[in-house]
């Protein structure tokens, strides 16, 4: 019977393009938010303009809608369509929060998320092609004080603004509003953030540079001023070995540096690589390497996985200075394809990315299992039309 199914499953099936999804970026070790090199739909978070090349689908990220961060083991519930219009693309995408924007929340004292972190996100998308394939979006996020149990409130606004002209893109996205009360008056107010980049495309290798800028001030018992900025400069490729698998390759520079006027003075849960703003002063350098590869192993199925490796680093907080030890992460997924839509998933990983330490004991955190009563994490559905 069991070897019926899956013969049946073979044959009811057929390859479709796998870009798409939180899932497939973490396995191939990029950040969930887009990839300056892997072509996939999440791309549109980070270049707007990639609408363009991302149009006619509909995608759905599974998960909780609890009041937390988005991570291996608690993926957030979000999802949005793309649809081509004449000249035009327009875009819907409902939940999907920034990490940036609620771990300041979280930084400047506010109690646990609840009503504080954004909630009920909208981004709307536009965009086109004239010669030189252009996009816009904005996100809004608003949580009123009688909408929530203790009173508390929040309100984000920010938009993305995207370029891709010939091998040339960059882009700008630039936060405008960050604020958030909770239910014993502590605030957050943020101030005008951006993240501004550039990619060239040059023979097989695209080269990319990036930096980002965001502070705000707590305001209450903890009063505070927190900023953080990073710099990024490196260079990827993609590289098809043959008719069924690409290799993918990344190497780069990265600067970090934080400050948070009521953080922690020493490495600890609240000052880390993995949560900055969270330390009285960090700083860090570090130049990671990440191998992926994937693989068509069959018409209805794709294999992923990644390696990463911080190859030289250092970190520093007020009181002391280290390396990055134990760096090396290792993640893998696969989809399955049925006909346009595909399913795509995590099915094991140590990490998310490189210095990141696991948090679970099953394949959501990694530890070497592949469970068959947990074989999926952080799943996804697109459908392509």
């Amino acid at each position: 019977m069991k070897k019926q199914l899956v013969v049946a499953l073979g044959l009811t099936v057929l390859a479709t393009p796998a870009f798409a999804s939180k899932a497939r970026l973490q396995a191939l070790g990029e950040d969930t938010y887009g990839s300056f090199y892997v072509n996939d739909n999440r791309n549109v978070f980070l270049n707007a303009a990639n609408v363009n090349n991302q149009k006619d689908l509909a995608t759905f990220e599974f998960g909780n809608t609890t009041n937390s961060q988005d991570g291996t083991t608690s993926p957030r519930a979000e999802g949005g369509v793309f649809k081509s219009m004449g000249n035009l693309v327009y875009g819907v995408y409902l939940g999907s929060q920034s990490n940036t924007s609620n771990g300041y929340r979280s930084a400047a004292g506010l109690n646990g998320g609840a009503g504080t972190f954004e909630s009920n996100n909208l981004d709307l998308f536009v965009g086109g092609d004239a010669g030189m394939k252009w996009g816009a979006n904005v996100t809004y996020s608003n949580t009123a004080k009688d909408e929530t149990a203790n009173g508390a409130k929040q309100e984000a606004i920010r938009t993305r603004l995207g370029v891709i002209a010939g091998d040339i893109e960059g882009f700008a996205n630039i936060n405008l509003v960050n604020n958030a009360k909770d239910s014993t008056g502590q605030k957050f107010e943020g101030k005008l953030g951006y993240q501004l980049g550039a990619i060239y495309n040059l023979n097989d290798y695209r080269i990319f540079a990036e930096y980002r800028d965001f502070s705000g001030k707590a305001k209450g018992a903890n009063d505070a001023d927190i900023s953080s900025n990073q710099l990024q400069i490196g260079a990827g490729r993609s590289t098809k070995l043959n008719d069924k698998a690409t290799l993918f390759t990344r190497a780069q520079f990265q600067h970090n540096k934080a400050s948070n006027d009521s953080g922690s003075a020493t490495f600890a849960a609240t000052c880390s690589s993995a949560f900055s703003v969270g330390c009285k002063s960090y700083t860090s350098s570090q130049v990671p390497l990440v191998a992926g590869l994937e693989y068509d192993a069959a018409s209805w199925l794709t294999l992923r996985g990644s390696v990463s490796q911080v190859l030289w680093g250092t970190q520093e907080d007020k009181s002391n200075k280290k390396g990055f030890a134990n760096s090396t992460t290792v993640n893998a997924g696969a989809s399955l394809k049925f006909g346009e839509m595909t399913v795509d998933g995590v099915i094991g990983n140590s990490a998310a990315l490189a210095g990141a330490a696991p948090t679970s004991t099953d394949t959501s955190g990694g530890n070497g299992n592949l469970r068959t009563d947990n074989l999926m994490s952080r799943v996804s559905m697109t459908y392509r039309f």
